[in-house]
């Protein structure tokens, strides 16, 4: 009994993630991951019928999906997301979504490449800096991506981000 104790209150006061998403039930998740270091969770998701040409996407950011920190946008408006092809050397490439709230643009990030290099994270910007105010990476092995083509290619008639199209993912 005295050993079990010990382990019960390191369960209970241990870091944990209820899911690994912030979309509300029913919506699809397009990107999300738990932060590292973090027990919060960033998150791209769609909600509709992007098949048909109707639905949106949204950005939810928090501990616990029912309640997110921050969402974007808000309500049912459409908001204005961009997203963007990286490029680096080799066979490593990914992309950017990106949208601009109350004075600052989000950046959430997706990289995959060469020997299973997966990586991805969060990174915040007061609008028109170039130096990020945040910038937080992805939990290792724990990012989800879309494999469903009818939301990839409502991903791709999104509007092109024309800086990170030029500069890449902002650095610190």
């Amino acid at each position: 009994m005295r050993t079990i104790l010990p382990i019960a209150l390191l369960l209970l006061t241990a870091p944990t993630f209820a899911s690994t998403t912030m979309c509300a039930k029913g919506d699809a998740v397009v990107f999300s991951c738990p932060l590292a270091g973090s027990t919060k969770v960033v998150s791209i998701c769609a909600a509709g019928d992007f098949a048909h040409d109707e639905g949106r996407f949204y950005y939810a950011y928090g501990r616990d999906a029912s309640h997110p920190e921050l969402t974007y946008p808000s309500g049912a408006s459409m908001g204005e997301f961009t997203r963007s092809h990286l490029r680096f050397a080799g066979s490593t490439g990914g992309y950017a979504y990106a949208f601009t709230n109350a004075g600052f643009k989000y950046v959430v990030y997706s990289i995959s490449g060469a020997s299973n290099l997966q990586d991805g994270g969060l990174v915040v910007l007061k609008k028109g800096e170039a130096k990020p105010v945040k910038r937080s990476s992805c939990q290792s092995g724990a990012i989800v991506d879309t494999e469903d083509d009818a939301l990839i290619d409502a991903t791709l008639k999104l509007k092109r981000d024309a800086v990170i199209e030029k500069t890449g993912l902002p650095t610190r």
